[in-house]
């Protein structure tokens, strides 16, 4: 069985809401305390945390309706509903926030589980923080986006996965099909994965209904390696 799981942030999106959110919200340290990530010495989930310890008097309406300004890229809804007729499984894994994940979902009408960031506006217009979605052994992501594939997942599916940034570097090593666009493009290149590159999800629902039909239980073998060596290390 196929199974697909897709980022969310300008990969569904036209645009980075975690981005938006930051410039409108928050402060300009909410974007340099990644360089501490990038030199190895604090988690995803550290900077993130640090990041929403900057945002104060979030009005929760003006947020909401800033986010469901968002637009989707063209064939999201169409993919959702070809896989649905085959179906195949979706889901979204992001490192993004549920607090505009749900909205923008809802505002297109997509019934599509997620798997982020429990991070919400509260009504004092601040951030609350749960990073339920976390593994412990996991710094690239505070919500691990490789624990939830291997979680939902057997040994028998082919996964394919869709992205485009640094939180879906980790979820590519264990994927048979990725489909890539952004800085993404060029990760898959240096370590040498097999990639699709897409602008839209009408091409990756073509490429798609190909390998259904020529290729139904396509693996990946250094993907199926990664995988298991992936639960041995937990």
């Amino acid at each position: 069985m196929y199974k697909v799981y897709c980022d969310f942030d300008a990969t569904v999106t036209n645009n980075d809401l975690w981005h938006l959110l930051f410039t409108k919200y928050g402060k300009p340290e909410a974007f340099t305390i990644w360089k501490e990530f990038g030199r190895g010495k604090m988690t995803a989930s550290e900077c993130i945390a640090f990041a929403c310890s900057t945002v104060s008097r979030i009005d929760r309406a003006e947020a909401e309706a800033l986010f469901t300004q968002e637009t989707i890229r063209p064939g999201f809804k169409e993919f959702t509903e070809f896989l649905s007729e085959k179906g195949i499984e979706l889901s979204i894994v992001s490192d993004g926030f549920s607090c505009y994940i749900r909205p923008i979902l809802e505002a297109n009408d997509l019934l599509v589980p997620y798997h982020a960031n429990d991070i919400e506006i509260t009504d004092e217009g601040e951030l609350s923080i749960d990073f339920k979605n976390g593994r412990e052994s996991c710094r690239a992501c505070a919500a691990c986006k490789c624990g939830h594939i291997i979680s939902t997942s057997g040994d028998d599916d082919t996964i394919v996965y869709v992205g485009d940034g640094y939180s879906d570097v980790c979820p590519i090593e264990i994927s048979d099909i990725v489909f890539a666009r952004d800085t993404l493009l060029r990760t898959c290149g240096e370590k040498g994965i097999p990639h699709h590159p897409f602008n839209d999800f009408f091409q990756v629902r073509e490429i798609l209904k190909n390998y259904l039909k020529d290729r139904p239980k396509y693996k990946r073998e250094q993907a199926r390696r990664a995988r298991k060596q992936l639960v041995i290390n937990e």
